[in-house]
């Protein structure tokens, strides 16, 4: 769950779609009827704690940039 920017409401996704294989953008909607704001985010991937057994995909690894 997100906190509204204006208002620290909690806010719920409604809907969200990826942009790319490790990106994500989401809409939320703050909970507040008085605020009632919509805004979106981003989800990313930045890193790996710990790799699978038997890993499933190679290009997963190779697209994430250290920091």
């Amino acid at each position: 769950m997100f906190h509204c920017p204006f208002c620290r409401q909690p806010a719920h996704a409604r809907t969200s779609r990826y942009l790319t294989e490790n990106l994500k953008q989401r809409y939320h909607q703050c909970t507040s009827i008085e605020c009632s704001a919509t805004f979106r985010t981003t989800e990313t991937l930045d890193g790996v704690i710990r790799r699978p057994a038997m890993p499933e995909n190679e290009v997963l690894q190779a697209d994430i940039q250290p920091q």
